[in-house]
């Protein structure tokens, strides 16, 4: 990949979007990707909005993304996703888990949602988080997605994941990233494409 890849994560406090950010860009780093971050974390304590946006590349010079030019939006919750999606740009994929929507932090209208966007794929992120032994890990399991859809394979993460996943946490963490990653393999078609 030589052109400059934009991605968005967006979750609420507490959902790992951080951790998730942080172990992506690290990784990518430690690919030979020149990477640019910028993280908001607003009201995270309190369950408010949190998003970071992660650009790589050969060579990026800034890290801010400009509305409608997002390659990628990974959702930690519906209501995020659909905060961010003036972001994404036409042919953009967005990534989302499927947790219930929360209607009093989001002031769109949901009556057409996710229809407006052309690609859209739903992860059963907490679902699969449990099956791996901890919920708290449904980050993991959706950096798991999003590096499917780049197109990586796990080895090339695994060491990024013993080098920043403190090593109680480990286990479980790669589990859910590979779970992740073999959600998104699985069930790639059952990709939501819209007609925009």
């Amino acid at each position: 990949m030589t052109k400059a890849t934009s991605i968005i994560l967006a979750g609420v406090g507490g959902k790992g979007v951080i951790t998730a950010t942080n172990v992506l860009a690290q990784g990518l780093v430690s690919l030979g990707y020149d990477v640019k971050v910028s993280e908001v974390y607003g009201m995270s304590q309190r369950g408010g909005s949190v998003h970071s946006q992660v650009r790589f590349g050969e060579k990026i010079y800034s890290p801010l993304i400009e509305k409608g030019t997002a390659d990628y939006i990974l959702g930690f919750d519906q209501i995020e996703a659909l905060r961010w999606g003036s972001f994404l740009k036409q042919e953009g994929r967005m990534i989302v888990n499927h947790t219930d929507l929360v209607t009093d932090t989001y002031k769109g209208k949901f009556d057409d949602s996710f229809d407006q966007y052309s690609h859209v794929t739903f992860i059963e992120g907490e679902a699969i988080a449990k099956e791996t032994g901890n919920r708290r890990n449904e980050n993991f399991v959706m950096l798991g997605a999003l590096l499917e859809a780049l197109g990586f394979e796990f080895g090339e993460w695994k060491g990024t994941l013993e080098k920043h996943v403190k090593k109680q946490y480990q286990e479980e963490s790669i589990l859910s990233l590979l779970r992740g990653m073999q959600e998104l393999k699985t069930n790639g078609t059952k990709e939501t494409v819209y007609g925009v």
